[in-house]
């Protein structure tokens, strides 16, 4: 028996094809690997360049242009008032990022679950929803001063804030992601005898996760953004406490250095979710 080249399969000839065609499908897997892994080192490259040389300008220009320091710091300045000690950097950070992580955490939970329960039931689904939109749309910075009111100042109070700025995305996203299944194969698969909840399990959890860590970043984004509008109603400690604090001195190289920490803290947290992303869904190219 031949193959559609007239060649047998046990003969040499046909071997050698079958390795040089593997073979050649190989170095095509690994010159695309290294071609990815290449640009992304070279976009990795270009983005600290551009960060780099955004200093450099902006320390020039400081210099150039006269700007007088204390309204606006160069970045030598700023990098030196973390080594005064006259601020405790540590532990403002820490409590920003301990509101800011706890917030998220039970924001994401709420909001998965409730994303869930929507989509299971649609008559819930038009009962909850419109008191959903309704509570994203009304500014933070409005409601802070009420669950202070409410609930004293206390760090419930920033923590449910939190909560409320970062469910809402999850919800709108994770709900998406479960309900924009393919019909035929939930068809296909309840005509093999798969229930609803193996469906959810096999088709409706795993299409949901690129829309939920899509939501993920927004939420880790908005994590820190109620924090700090938290901390600049009422606090005596955290990051906006010590932007708020410096407004009063006149001490803008600290806000400054408050800023660039919380640069940080923002970019860290959007790349541990890019990073997660990566790791649990391999297959999709886009996180």
């Amino acid at each position: 028996m031949r193959d559609r080249d007239g060649l047998r399969p046990d003969d040499p000839v046909h071997e050698r094809v079958r390795k040089r065609t593997v073979g050649a499908r190989g170095l095509a897997r690994s010159s695309t690997k290294v071609g990815r892994d290449l640009s992304s080192l070279t976009g990795r490259g270009l983005s600290f360049l551009s960060f780099v040389l955004g200093l450099a300008l902006w320390e020039v220009l400081v210099d150039v242009l006269e700007i007088p320091r204390f309204l606006f710091p160069p970045p030598s300045q700023v990098f030196q008032i973390y080594f005064t000690g006259d601020i405790r950097w540590l532990d403002h950070t820490l409590v920003t990022l301990r509101s800011a992580v706890t917030g998220c955490a039970i924001g994401v939970a709420f909001g998965f679950l409730l994303a869930v329960l929507i989509t299971v039931s649609e008559m819930l689904s038009r009962i909850v929803m419109p008191y959903v939109v309704a509570l994203q749309v009304l500014p933070k910075v409005a409601i802070a001063p009420i669950l202070y009111v409410m609930l004293g100042f206390t760090n419930t109070s920033r923590v449910i804030l939190i909560v409320i700025l970062t469910f809402f995305p999850i919800v709108i996203n994770v709900s998406t992601g479960l309900s924009s299944v393919d019909r035929n194969l939930v068809y296909l698969l309840n005509s093999l005898g798969a229930g609803n909840v193996r469906v959810f399990y096999k088709v409706r959890l795993p299409n949901s996760l690129p829309y939920f860590f899509d939501g993920l970043r927004i939420a880790v984004s908005g994590a820190l953004v109620g924090a700090i509008v938290a901390e600049f109603v009422s606090s005596n400690e955290g990051l906006g406490f010590l932007i708020l604090n410096s407004q009063y001195t006149f001490n803008t190289t600290a806000a400054f250095g408050a800023f660039v920490i919380l640069t940080i803290l923002g970019l860290a947290l959007y790349g541990g979710v890019v990073f997660l992303g990566r790791r649990l869904m391999p297959w999709y190219e886009r996180v």
